[in-house]
């Protein structure tokens, strides 16, 4: 891939508590990945007329949803965030799409009344577990809303999508999947693979994700091979929050535990266990020098 061809886009993973990993992909892969997103969120024929994104778009998500796809269907894009007022965001909509991170699914929920006041909606949610307070927020808008939830990473760009919380996931159009042998982690073919800075061009990758495969071809997320969380859209390694934590306080025996979360979709508990030099009040003050939304849910005794 030629790094000089002003065609390369560039999105980097959150990186978080690991190395952020850069990945490009070309004009061409974006504008395809844009058409499908658009097409599989039925969008000209729901007559979208605007799409209000929470999703930044220096990642890939939020590019797709921000800036590619309104590009392709014409039509504005109104970039919000989590804690500012939502009603200028939808003025003048009717039939907005909007890319959800599972931390918006709160906030639209805090404003139904702005939400009501539409002909449709179309919510987009990716980069993370779907958090089950979007079933309440689809129940409360009625026959006015309909989901699209997105499956896919920074690096093969969209690999999946499914329209409830608990349908099997249907592969992109484009992608074909396979699973390792032993690991059983999800291998993605696709044309849109993105390319390492320097490297060649790719059309398969190897993700942490494990799944299970259906006869239809429709697949099941079932977990990740590697202590990996996607924390509101954001990559976050256990090992290395209980690596953090051991610095802080040497000799502690704390464990991280995944948990489901109503809001974030997925979030973690510490373990302390009493065997260790350390009691829970010297764990909880080495989580509060965490970064906010690296901090656990909760500290409790093993």
């Amino acid at each position: 891939m030629d790094l000089m061809d002003s065609r390369i886009h560039a999105f980097a993973t959150s990186g978080t508590t690991g190395t952020p990993v850069v990945w490009h992909r070309t004009a061409d892969q974006i504008g395809a990945e844009a058409a499908l997103l658009a097409a599989l969120c039925g969008a000209s024929e729901a007559g979208v007329d605007g799409v209000v994104s929470f999703a930044p778009p220096r990642h890939l998500y939020g590019h797709l949803m921000g800036i590619a796809m309104p590009t392709t269907l014409n039509v504005p894009c109104r970039l919000v965030s989590l804690t500012a007022p939502l009603r200028w965001a939808f003025d003048a909509l009717h039939r907005p799409l909007v890319a959800a991170l599972p931390a918006a699914i709160a906030t639209l929920q805090h404003n139904l009344g702005v939400l009501r006041g539409l002909d449709e909606l179309v919510l987009v949610h990716g980069s993370a577990v779907l958090p089950p307070a979007a079933r309440t927020l689809l129940d409360d808008l009625g026959g006015r809303a309909r989901l699209v939830d997105l499956f896919g990473s920074t690096e093969t760009g969209l690999v999946g999508y499914r329209r409830s919380e608990d349908a099997p996931w249907t592969p992109a159009p484009d992608v074909t999947l396979t699973a390792e042998p032993g690991s059983g982690r999800l291998i993605v073919h696709s044309p849109r693979i993105a390319a390492r800075p320097g490297g060649p061009d790719r059309t398969s990758a190897v993700l942490e994700d494990v799944v299970s495969f259906a006869p239809d071809g429709t697949f099941r997320w079932l977990g990740r091979s590697s202590r990996l969380l996607k924390v509101n859209g954001r990559r976050l390694y256990l090992d290395q929050v209980e690596a953090a934590l051991r610095c802080q306080v040497p000799g502690a025996i704390a464990r991280c535990q995944p948990a489901a979360d109503p809001r974030r979709g997925e979030w973690f508990d510490v373990h302390v266990s009493a065997a260790g030099p350390a009691d829970l009040a010297d764990i909880e003050r080495a989580c509060r020098t965490l970064p906010a939304w690296q901090r656990p849910r909760t500290v409790r005794a093993a």
